[in-house]
């Protein structure tokens, strides 16, 4: 093992300062969330957060990139890691999802949505790195569904444009994501996710029935 390679103590607090944080604004939004609170949840000093970031905004902005880094990596990466086929590599991410919804309703009773959405529409007029930050991390997203789309084109004779068709998969997920928060469903996830099935060429499969496919 390379002990240089091994994150510092600084690395690790920080680490878990924008974990802690993350959790904090997904629940209670940006503005619904002191830097008190979070120094309370993380068992930190205030002081220790102003030592990483220079304000609230700053965590914030590490927030997203935390958010996004975990979403590519678990949901997306992972499913193109586990999975081989469209389908199956389209319903393990609408599979996580709806697992992450059902789990906080369960949980709270409620449906947080998107993290990267929630925080992007709450502060992106007034700080434009978020916005950006977001949009690049959507655009991976986009990417993923457009090998998605691309290869169930290839595999269905689908006549559609792997990138067009790739658009509308995303813009399926993000309403997806909005439907279920608004009304506290996470039934929501699974209906989009379906719709998703259908639209490349697989109408009669679910998103459920998909969990043991290889």
């Amino acid at each position: 093992m390379d002990i240089a390679a091994l994150p510092t103590k600084g690395e690790r607090t920080r680490a878990h300062i924008v974990a802690t944080a993350a959790g904090l604004f997904w629940r209670r939004n940006f503005h619904g969330v002191s830097v008190d609170l979070v120094a309370e949840a993380a068992n930190v000093n205030k002081a220790t957060i102003y030592r990483y970031f220079a304000d609230k905004g700053d965590l914030a902005l590490a927030v997203v990139r935390y958010n996004g880094a975990v979403t590519i990596e678990t949901i997306f990466a992972g499913s193109f890691d586990t999975f081989a086929q469209p389908q199956d590599r389209l319903a393990a991410i609408y599979r996580f999802a709806y697992g992450a919804h059902a789990s906080t309703h369960e949980e709270s009773g409620d449906v947080y949505g998107c993290p990267i959405v929630g925080l992007a529409l709450e502060l992106g007029q007034d700080m434009p790195e978020i916005r950006r930050e977001a949009q690049q991390i959507f655009d991976q997203v986009e990417n993923y569904l457009t090998i998605i789309a691309r290869d169930a084109i290839a595999a269905r004779g689908l006549d559609h444009h792997a990138e067009t068709l790739g658009r509308t998969l995303t813009q399926l997920l993000h309403g997806a994501f909005a439907s279920a928060r608004v009304a506290a469903a996470p039934d929501h996830m699974l209906d989009a996710g379906n719709a998703s099935l259908a639209l490349i060429g697989y109408p009669n499969t679910s998103i459920l029935e998909r969990g043991n496919a290889s």
